[in-house]
């Protein structure tokens, strides 16, 4: 541990002389109770009250503080992690919180207190509200839905459904459409064309109108903004370039960052703008928003921030004669974007007030405050001084780092977002031969559930993960940070399942279960993780399967895990038992096969 922490002072020490002193002539000091991390995840800039009220995921509160002194003047604890916020009606602001479920807090600005709580649906994120309508809009990314909410009484007017786990809202300057941002693709794995999706709702239908597909590739859809102008939707994202093996990393072969751009009028994708340069990624794109002159895009990864004229990426792209040859060009923002660093790690939501850029910075547990013009630092709000960093967090700071990759292309994060889950997509590693592209798996329990990867070719996931970094990052990691990392995905626990009714499985999953041990699935998913930790042929082969033979996967989380098999060619639960007949020997009455379905995802 000892040389993962020397190794890391000498990429930070720098940055936190320069934090540490801006932070110490700007602002009073607030202790934050054993220093324990915050992760300022979403915030809003309340000029009538002259704060900031900043969401904290890890520290489950909202802080509101001073925006001349940087002072906490109050802060409001949640039972659950917070992740978003929007301002609201009389003098209020909404925030999302969920874990088990999903409920959202409204407090009142002026006196800093909770003034009422709204049921959500799970995975609650990404409030929006609309004035003209007096309604709230609410992601549920886990339900695939939105939720439509009357604030006043907490009526939950209806669900719209979309795609596959919205996590990024916003809506059009009339009030009209509500654009979701879908953070993965919602198909099977194995065809030639993969990519998340945006969703437009009409408001006054409640529903959603169209899906509309980003480039090929497109997955990790966490950032979605509008325009004043309401002209165009701008969409930060990953590009994976699947279809290829990865040998190399130059040139964006394996992953990109990127910008989609939405015609709101046409509701068209107008194309795919890369963030990268030649030789220099910009992983991580995250947070996104725009006014009237430029674009800033966060990329959480490199630790800094893109500022893009906004009229001249216009011109420049209205020549673009082939939109879909401009998703590899790494050279089209030459010379109407600057790159700019940011004073700690992890810029994530990313807002233009006024004169001023303000920067969430989730691993440095700190806003900071550029002026837009010059780009020059203003300021950074210490939200939490005596910050310590302990090994898990130090390994989750590792695995979302892409300064641990050559040309910094990607992070592990890059390939397992969203708590190091999984993208959707097939990749072709080349752990185990060239030409046999493989689903990528979540690394929930990876560490409980050896041998690792879906050929099992990796005994155990401490050689995975340090397999990873050498031929996936194409980079010598410190021992140290590689246990820290071993140590962050051991921390991490299953999410409960949206099937569970109050925490516990339905009266439909309790006969599932039966059915489930009657026709043996459990000869396989055996044990308290679900699986024999063997391997076993399934199904009939791929077409470019070198295997015959693969790694039982966990069935914990197995909801959100999907496509499914080795191949991923099985959207659903459903079609892998039902077109692929994996695991079940005899027909199933439509009831039993219902039922064995509610209670695998119900685990």
């Amino acid at each position: 541990m000892a040389s993962a922490i020397n190794s890391w002072k000498k990429l930070l020490i720098p940055v936190l002389i320069s934090f540490l002193a801006v932070a110490a002539s700007s602002f009073k000091i607030f202790n934050t109770e054993e220093g324990k991390p915050l992760s300022p995840t979403d915030f809003v800039i309340d000029a009538d009250h002259n704060q900031l009220i900043v969401v904290q995921k890890t520290g489950k509160r909202i802080d509101f503080a001073d925006l001349l002194s940087g002072e906490i003047t109050a802060s409001v604890p949640t039972e659950l992690p917070p992740n978003g916020i929007c301002f609201g009606d009389s003098g209020s602001v909404y925030v999302t919180c969920s874990h088990s479920t999903g409920y959202v807090l409204k407090l009142d600005r002026a006196t800093r207190k909770t003034v009422g709580k709204l049921s959500a649906g799970h995975g609650a994120n990404s409030p929006v509200y609309s004035k003209s309508r007096g309604l709230l809009y609410v992601a549920n990314q886990f339900n695939d839905d939105v939720s439509v909410i009357h604030p006043t009484d907490g009526q939950e007017i209806s669900r719209i459904k979309v795609r596959r786990q919205p996590m990024a809202m916003d809506i059009t300057p009339d009030n009209n459409w509500l654009y979701v941002a879908n953070l993965l693709p919602a198909t099977r794995a194995d065809i030639d064309t993969v990519a998340a999706e945006v969703s437009v709702i009409d408001l006054g239908k409640n529903k959603a109108i169209k899906h509309l597909k980003l480039s090929n590739g497109s997955n990790a859809l966490r950032g979605i903004k509008i325009a004043p102008n309401g002209k165009h939707a701008f969409i930060s994202h990953n590009l994976g370039r699947f279809q290829v093996p990865t040998s190399q990393l130059e040139q964006g072969w394996m992953n990109t960052s990127a910008l989609s751009i939405i015609d709101i009028d046409r509701q068209h994708v107008i194309g795919t703008i890369l963030l990268d340069e030649p030789e220099r990624g910009a992983a991580g794109s995250w947070g996104v928003d725009v006014n009237e002159r430029v674009i800033v895009v966060n990329h959480s990864g490199t630790h800094d921030y893109s500022v893009i004229d906004y009229e001249e990426m216009l011109e420049k792209l209205e020549k673009v004669e082939d939109r879909e040859a401009l998703s590899y060009d790494l050279r089209f923002l030459t010379d109407i974007r600057q790159r700019h660093p940011v004073s700690g790690d992890g810029p994530r939501a990313i807002k233009i007030n006024g004169n001023k850029i303000y920067n969430a910075l989730y691993f440095a547990d700190a806003i900071q405050i550029d002026d837009l013009n010059t780009r020059k630092n203003i300021s950074v709000v210490a939200l939490n001084p005596g910050l310590r960093i302990d090994s898990v967090r130090l390994g989750e700071m590792v695995f979302n780092d892409a300064r641990h990759c050559f040309q910094q292309w990607q992070s592990c994060n890059g390939c397992h977002p969203n708590e190091a889950r999984t993208d959707g997509l097939n990749w072709d590693l080349l752990n185990d031969g060239i030409g046999n592209p493989k689903n990528c798996k979540s690394m929930l329990l990876a560490h409980k559930t050896p041998p690792s990867m879906i050929s099992g070719i990796r005994p155990t996931a401490e050689i995975a993960v340090r397999a990873g970094f050498r031929h996936i990052q194409f980079a010598q990691i410190d021992e140290g940070m590689a246990r820290a990392v071993d140590q962050y995905l051991m921390s991490l626990q299953p999410v409960p399942s949206p099937y569970l009714v109050d925490g516990k499985l339905s009266g439909k999953a309790e006969r599932g279960k039966k059915v489930f041990e009657k026709i043996k699935c459990n000869h396989c998913h055996s044990g308290p993780y679900f699986t024999d930790q063997k391997k076993h042929k399934i199904g009939d082969p791929g077409s470019s399967d070198r295997n015959d033979s693969w790694d039982t996967p966990t069935l914990l989380e197995v909801w959100r895990t999907g496509p499914y098999l080795h191949d991923g060619r099985s959207v659903t639960i459903e079609d892998l038992l039902v077109n692929e007949k994996h695991g079940v020997f005899q027909e199933l009455k439509k009831d039993d096969l219902d039922d064995l379905i509610e209670y695998v995802l119900s685990l």
